[in-house]
């Protein structure tokens, strides 16, 4: 993907990036409420239950970024360039 031109398919790609941030999120949560984990292994998992949350977030201000401006740019006529 060329610094500002953006497809379809990069944002269908950029929510399948997201849709597997949400399943690691899910699986960490789970984790974390196994009685069978260690304090040590608690502690680490919910570091990176902390660090998927925040770029969860990030992953979706940008989606939202790219769908807008995919939006704007297809209603300026360039369909076929984003087609």
């Amino acid at each position: 993907m060329q610094r500002g031109v953006l497809t379809r398919d990069d944002v269908e790609r950029f929510e399948g990036e997201l849709g597997r941030l949400v399943v690691v999120g899910k699986a960490l949560e789970l984790a974390l409420i196994s009685p069978a984990i260690r304090e040590e292994q608690k502690k680490s998992y919910s570091r990176a239950l902390l660090q998927c949350e925040r770029a969860q977030r990030k992953f979706r201000r940008d989606l939202i970024a790219m769908r807008v401006g995919l939006a704007r740019w297809a209603s300026r006529g360039s369909v076929g360039q984003a087609a």
